[in-house]
């Protein structure tokens, strides 16, 4: 299992729908939403730092509240 790197859900590889790839890494997503911020900026997200449990500006990682820009659900869940 892959952990979503923008919201920290947990998504299963073999059935992800959503992917990218940066620096030669495959990164999975929950949803588009959450791919499309990656996309973004995916500096903010991988970097080597750890962001579990903290918050960037408009959203939040580490499995808490799933919420992005305003209180939008960046995944529907």
């Amino acid at each position: 299992m892959a952990i979503d790197p923008v919201c920290g859900m947990t998504v299963d590889e073999k059935t992800a729908r959503f992917t990218a790839e940066y620096e030669g890494k495959t990164y999975y997503f929950c949803a588009k939403g959450c791919r499309d911020e990656f996309l973004a900026n995916p500096q903010a997200y991988v970097g080597g730092a750890d962001h579990g449990g903290h918050q960037h500006p408009g959203h939040m990682h580490g499995g808490h509240g799933h919420m992005m820009h305003g209180g939008h659900h960046c995944c529907g869940h």
